[in-house]
């Protein structure tokens, strides 16, 4: 009797087992490699002591038809530093995926069309918002500066392109540095110019340097300085002996004169004092004799 109930018993858990459905595999995560602490790790080897995972999903920010699912890896390390790594998997609005394993994803709507920037495998492309490839060349960088402006890098120089890859601006630079919404400054060759957005250049790429001053920009070649406003328009040639800061004016100094200029690049002062001083928040002049005058 014993042996028939055992017997009868290991027949119902074998018919059970082959009704059964098999478990569907576990997700994979992508993480980057660990490096745990092992015993031939030396006094100064760094290792991954703690390891942290997060999951998201949400529409991007100007769409609802494509979806960003991110998973944030932070790795915290021996020497207490930690590091954050993020992958993202890019999802149309019916769950298909349109690029995953992603480095990289920005959603850009322009003339009523989707485009997706992401960089996947170490190079960046842009799609449409059905998943089709537009760039045909090799990218290793892509930034939307505006809707329909993408700084891009191929084999270490930059250019500006369009959402279609029509060129802008040559990928030719060795830099290209955004100091406004709608400037840009380019290096080339060790010398410095500037372009807007739309790929046309303001200054020639011949300064020894450009760079934003108050609200204004300030360019160098050979040894004089010279003054532009934020809509690329030259103030001052390159033939001051000096452009500096005073507070939140803009001190000139031309043959051995001197004048102020506001932040925006607007004339206060003409050239032609010996010396300006900023006295209790008011600008005095000094011109051929010692009595101070306000400007």
């Amino acid at each position: 009797m014993k042996k028939f109930f055992i017997i009868a018993i290991l027949a119902f858990l074998t018919v059970n087992m082959a009704d059964a459905k098999p478990a569907p595999p576990p997700k994979k995560h992508h993480h980057p490699p660990i490096h745990h602490h092992s015993g031939s790790c030396s006094s100064n080897c760094v290792y991954v002591v703690n390891s942290e995972v997060y999951q998201d999903e949400r529409n991007f920010a100007d769409c609802k038809d494509h979806f960003l699912y991110t998973e944030t890896v932070v790795n915290y390390y021996s020497n207490g530093t930690k590091r954050t790594y993020n992958n993202y998997t890019i999802l149309n609005s019916d769950g298909s995926i349109l690029a995953s394993d992603c480095t990289m994803a920005n959603h850009v709507i322009y003339n009523n069309k989707h485009y997706i920037l992401f960089k996947k495998n170490g190079t960046a492309q842009i799609m449409d918002g059905y998943g089709n490839i537009i760039t045909k060349r090799q990218y290793s960088y892509l930034n939307n500066l505006n809707k329909n402006r993408i700084l891009a890098k191929s084999d270490k120089k930059y250019g500006i392109i369009d959402l279609e890859e029509n060129v802008l601006l040559p990928i030719k630079y060795k830099e290209i540095k955004e100091i406004s919404f709608e400037l840009y400054i380019t290096k080339l060759n060790g010398y410095y110019g500037l372009v807007n957005v739309n790929g046309d250049k303001i200054l020639a790429d011949e300064y020894d340097k450009i760079k934003k001053i108050q609200n204004s920009i300030l360019t160098k070649k050979y040894g004089k300085f010279g003054l532009v406003d934020m809509n690329g328009k030259i103030v001052l040639e390159a033939n001051c002996e000096k452009i500096k800061k005073l507070d939140e004016y803009i001190l000139v100094k031309k043959d051995d004169k001197y004048g102020v200029y506001s932040a925006d690049g607007e004339i206060i002062a003409p050239i032609e004092y010996k010396k300006i001083r900023l006295e209790r928040n008011s600008l005095e002049g000094q011109k051929n004799n010692k009595t101070w005058e306000k400007i």
